[in-house]
């Protein structure tokens, strides 16, 4: 077996070199020498560069004023030549200008020619001119007609009065519009507007005062509502402006709420012949006289809604002006119900014409409402608010519009047929059952809280 022995390699053992200093002097000379002469070759490269910049810049100005010696040298003794482009724009701009030439020829010969020209009128401005002229021929006939026929009949008059004919027979008027009220039909009317106008009242109280009492809620204040009026069961302190605004601003929004839905079931229904379209017009009105009328009173007796208008620190001059406009919408609210008015009628006739329509009105909003006033008041007592009194006598203003402009309104024909004027005693029997039981119901209160 063969056995081979690597002890004599020491790999761990380095030979360290040595050099004796002259030697390590020469190798420092010779790499500053080396140094130096690389230094010399750069500066001498770096220079060359320079030179060669130089010469390329003196040649590029040198080649620049030669090609402009050219240039100029060529423009003295040569003419240049225009390409193609600039020849067809040049083309482009000469017809222009003759066409702006020739249409100003155009327009003056037209213009010249109009003078010596008789002007011709469009066949349907002369037919207009014509008819125009047919129209004031026969005013004029008719107004000649009419006063001849006057005449006529007034020397009539005249020679039998002085032959002692004496004068001619007066014709016979119809009845009265106040004698006409007190007919049974117009009696049957105005009993059932009546009776609707009061539930629409008491309705829309009930729940003004009921969402009053319950925003109060939020701000911890215990409540009783009575059937005239709300009463806080908290004290004097612990109210402040936040929660007066809140809770006394509730009952008449909600009150212009239910108006609202009101008018958008009437806006659905009004065609229909049933006598509740009544309630809700009522509805409208009184939900709208809630917040308008409210508005109105409280800002000149500071009660009710003037709560509100007090702690919002409006001026005199603010509150004045606010009154002015609170009265003009009233009177929009009462200009817009007109014609829903009138469209009730369809429940008792089959038609409306301008000269019945009064008595209509009359005993349809006007009776109601003055009867309707008195009786909440009445049924109010012994309690009954000053401004509560004061708002609905406010709803005038909404009440005159329909008296005013109903003449002004066109024909409406209804659905045809048999339609009696009969008094509905379900609605009556209702009434006074839904007034007794909420007089007598919330005559002790309804506490909420």
């Amino acid at each position: 077996m063969l056995i081979i022995d690597f002890s004599f390699l020491n790999f761990s053992s380095e030979k360290k070199i040595t050099y004796p200093l002259w030697k390590r002097l020469w190798r420092i000379y010779r790499f500053l020498n080396r140094a130096k002469k690389k230094r010399k070759q750069e500066e001498k490269n770096r220079k060359k560069r320079k030179k060669e910049e130089r010469n390329k810049e003196k040649n590029f100005r040198r080649k620049k004023l030669w090609r402009k010696i050219k240039v100029v040298a060529k423009s003295l003794f040569k003419r240049g030549k225009i390409s193609s482009r600039a020849k067809a724009a040049i083309k482009e701009q000469r017809r222009l200008d003759e066409w702006q030439r020739r249409k100003k020829t155009r327009l003056y010969k037209a213009y010249f020619k109009g003078f010596f020209k008789k002007r011709t009128k469009h066949p349907r401005q002369v037919e207009l001119k014509e008819r125009k002229k047919k129209e004031k021929a026969f005013q004029k006939y008719r107004k000649k007609r009419l006063y001849r026929f006057v005449l006529k009949r007034n020397r009539i008059i005249i020679v039998n009065f002085l032959t002692g004919k004496g004068l001619p027979p007066r014709k016979k008027k119809g009845p009265s519009l106040w004698s006409q009220i007190f007919e049974k039909d117009q009696l049957t009317i105005s009993t059932q507007s009546l009776l609707l106008f009061l539930m629409s009242y008491f309705f829309i109280e009930f729940f003004s005062n009921l969402s009053m009492a319950t925003t109060s809620l939020l701000f911890d204040y215990k409540t009783v509502v009575y059937y005239y009026n709300i009463e806080f069961l908290v004290d004097y302190d612990a109210w402040y402006a936040d929660s007066i605004k809140t809770i006394f601003a509730t009952g008449p929004i909600v009150a212009l709420l239910i108006a609202i839905l009101s008018l958008i079931i009437y806006s659905i229904v009004y065609l229909e012949t049933g006598i509740l379209k009544t309630l809700l017009l009522w509805a409208i009105l009184h939900g709208s006289n809630q917040l308008i009328g409210g508005i109105l009173i409280g800002n000149l007796l500071g009660k009710g809604l003037g709560y509100v208008i007090m702690y919002m620190y409006y001026s005199d001059t603010g509150k004045l002006i606010m009154s002015l406009l609170i009265i003009m919408s009233s009177v929009v609210v009462g200009t817009i119900s007109t014609k829903y008015w009138i469209m009730s009628a369809n429940s008792y006739y089959n038609y409306s014409k301008p000269h019945n329509r009064p008595i209509f009105i009359i005993s349809q909003v006007l009776i109601p409402y003055i009867l309707g006033t008195v009786l909440i008041w009445l049924i109010t007592q012994p309690e009954a608010l000053y401004y509560d009194t004061l708002v609905n006598i406010s709803m005038i203003f909404m009440i005159l519009p329909p008296l005013i402009l109903n003449k002004y309104y066109q024909e409406y024909y209804f659905e045809e047929g048999d339609i009696k004027i009969q008094l509905s005693y379900r609605i009556v029997i209702f009434a006074i059952v839904f007034i007794t039981t909420y007089r007598i119901l919330l005559d002790s209160g309804l506490r909420i809280g």
